[in-house]
């Protein structure tokens, strides 16, 4: 008994341990693809020092392993790349002035991953590092969830799966190429599977994960605007929001989507008031409204967008209905505000009234007719325009004439204004953008006692199948009077440029404006490309990101059944599943009983010859047992003829013409047999 124990304990010595084996070359290569694919996702929104710094460590693991140099190894030493990894935590912090936030974080784990990744000797050191980039693949989606995000992760998916292959036995694994068929077929066959807990597995009222709000730039209309804000916001493609309408859409006049309503002017700037009065405004759609739902983009901003005039609050579809549903509330300006910046992409309910003016429910305040700054010809020209007016319309109509019938010009490019914006702009420069033209005529208003505000948001849009998509480029700025009791809508630039407003921004421009591709008129192969694809990745945000409960009872409804309960649905996924597996599993299973084509088919003829009552001796050799078949049996010549078949096919191993000519006889030999097996048996 001693000797035995002493001779295992020798052998447990001599039988090396996993972690005392090297990393070998194929390995580090499966881990080298698997890393650059997982950081591929984020080189678009990564600093470029944070990109080349995280694969130039990859780069060097490579390089240290097939020419390994004294310079190389003391940069892969543990002591350096610890300093690396502190050195990069600072850098981080010091180029986004802030550490904990979406940004940063994704960016110290691009660099910490590629510094795991150096610092590897053993396979058993790797498990770690496989997490790691799982995690670094997924957090691609903090940035975008669209088609393109989902299709860029399946070539790092299966590079993981020829990973996990390759360090699980690195001395006999297949090839790269059987690796990736395998992953392959598992992920085809988990697919359906996937698709059905998709389907019918009850949906979180919201995202997965929350993380802090990042110091990132807003964008699209604020609550300010100053000459030239608006114009340099129309120079983006970007998208606002897009809106599915029930119904026909509203003609291009008549899509003023309202935004930021600014009332406060201290001479150069306008803004929005501190706290706006908020109405109680129900959640139905009154009647004669415009129904549809808008998806907007995140830009940071607390406004929510919706045509003039809103007739009721705006209603997510994204959450339970025992839950609030109502994402923001109406303002007594008919503002749409959050009470929280939009940082993810939502979807809400929406209903208007397509008019130019409202009641609305408390009188003008105060500072809607007071003025700043040093403009004293505008003061005097409003003076003598009000003095030959009977009534406030009419002085309105007049001014509306002046700026259609004077030399201004509408354009992106516009001079530069300086501490007397409104007298330069109407008496010297008379070119400008929107929000110019704007802020010129409410400063005429109300330089004539008549309460007149700037409002801010998009006009138009662009129809892309069944949908409507509102860009930056969109972005639109015009005025409102208080008029016999009214707040009336008036647009100063429609009176310069009318096809701003009855066509599009750029029918309105001239020639060398630099008008955004996606803003221009025509439709050339790059516009509808990129059309197309802002259709599909629609559909995949409407029927894939945004599918939620309400998604889930339509189907319900549609296949006829009843909303199911937690239990039933737990037992029809456990059945559907169980049906799967046993279809996938099984077949493979059949398919290794038999072994070979060749062996399926020998067995089929000796069950037949068995049938026909010549069972094989456990001694025979093949061609013995056909012998004696056809010496005992009927139908001497087809049984002979078979089984001579079967044995080149089995073991003289023919080519693939005179294989394929053999498969074929012996399938209709043995199907003649069996026949005869039948009839002999009810005979």
């Amino acid at each position: 008994m001693i000797g035995l124990l002493g001779k295992s304990r020798l052998l447990r010595r001599r039988k090396p341990k996993q972690s005392a084996v090297k990393l070998d070359k194929r390995s580090l290569h499966a881990l080298a693809a698997l890393l650059l694919l997982s950081q591929l996702p984020h080189l678009l929104h990564l600093p470029i020092w944070v990109s080349a710094l995280g694969v130039s460590i990859i780069g060097l693991k490579l390089l240290a392993h097939y020419s390994p140099s004294t310079a190389i190894n003391f940069l892969l030493t543990p002591v350096s790349l610890i300093v690396i990894a502190v050195s990069g935590a600072i850098l981080v912090r010091t180029h986004y002035g802030y550490f904990l936030g979406r940004d940063p974080c994704v960016a110290f784990l691009f660099i910490l991953v590629s510094a795991k990744f150096a610092e590897l000797k053993r396979p058993a050191e790797s498990t770690l590092l496989l997490c790691l980039a799982g995690f670094l693949l997924m957090t691609q989606y903090f940035y975008s969830q669209s088609i393109l995000s989902a299709l860029i992760t399946l070539p790092a998916v299966l590079a993981l799966g020829n990973a996990l292959a390759v360090i699980r036995d690195s001395t006999n694994a297949p090839k790269t190429k059987q690796n990736l068929r395998m992953v392959g077929k598992l992920l085809l066959q988990g697919a359906p599977l996937a698709a059905l807990l998709f389907v019918v597995f009850p949906r979180l009222p919201g995202p997965l994960w929350s993380l802090p709000d990042d110091a990132t730039a807003k964008t699209g209309l604020s609550d300010s605007m100053s000459p030239g804000s608006i114009g340099s916001l129309s120079l983006s493609d970007e998208v606002a929001f897009r809106v599915e309408f029930k119904g026909s859409p509203p003609p291009p006049d008549q899509r003023y989507w309202r935004g930021p309503v600014l009332n406060e002017f201290d001479g150069f700037n306008w803004s929005a008031s501190t706290n706006p009065t908020r109405i109680q405004v129900s959640g139905s759609q009154r009647p004669n409204s415009l129904e549809y739902t808008v998806m907007m983009q995140p830009n940071h901003q607390r406004w929510l967008f919706a045509l003039d005039y809103p007739t009721s609050v705006p209603m997510s579809d994204t959450v339970d209905e025992a839950d609030s549903r109502i994402m923001a509330r109406i303002t007594a300006d008919l503002q749409l505000k959050s009470s929280k910046p939009i940082t993810q992409v939502v979807r809400y309910k929406q209903s208007s009234s397509l008019s130019d003016k409202f009641k609305p429910p408390i009188r003008p305040e105060p500072i809607q007719t007071q003025l700043a700054g040093q403009n004293p010809k505008t003061m005097a020209f409003a003076a003598q325009m009000r003095a030959q007016a009977g009534s406030d319309r009419q002085y309105i109509e007049n001014l509306l004439r002046h700026f259609n019938q004077e030399n201004f010009h509408y354009t992106l490019q516009p001079s530069l204004l300086g501490n007397s914006p409104v007298d330069e702009f109407l008496f010297n420069t008379r070119e400008g953008f929107c929000e110019h033209y704007a802020s010129a005529f409410v400063v005429l208003l109300r330089a004539a006692a008549i309460p007149a505000r700037v409002v801010t948001g998009y006009l138009g849009g662009e129809m892309n199948g069944n949908y409507m998509i509102v860009r930056q480029s969109d972005a639109h700025a015009w005025a409102e009077a208080f008029i016999d009791g009214h707040w009336v809508r008036y647009d100063p630039t429609g009176a310069v440029a009318p096809a701003r407003v009855d066509t599009s921004m750029a029918a309105a421009l001239g020639d060398g404006e630099p008008i955004p591709m996606m803003a221009r008129s025509g439709n050339g192969w790059l516009k509808r490309f990129k059309l197309s694809m802002d259709e599909m990745n629609h559909d995949w945000q409407r029927l894939v990101v945004n599918f939620n409960n309400e998604s889930q009872n339509r189907i319900w409804q549609k296949l006829g059944f009843p909303k199911l309960q937690l239990w039933q649905i737990t037992i029809l996924v456990l059945i559907i599943s169980a049906i799967w597996c046993f279809a996938v599993l099984g077949m493979p299973l059949r398919r290794a009983s038999g072994k070979t084509p060749a062996d399926r088919m020998w067995n089929r003829y000796v069950r037949t010859l068995g049938r026909l009552g010549i069972q094989r001796e456990t001694t025979e050799t093949p061609n013995q047992l056909i012998n004696r078949a056809a010496e005992s049996l009927p139908k001497s010549s087809l049984i002979k003829s078979v089984g001579d078949d079967l044995v080149k096919l089995r073991f003289h191993r023919p080519d693939s013409a005179t294989n394929a000519a053999l498969n074929a006889s012996i399938k209709r030999g043995l199907t003649k047999l069996y026949m005869h097996s039948l009839m002999n048996r009810a005979g």
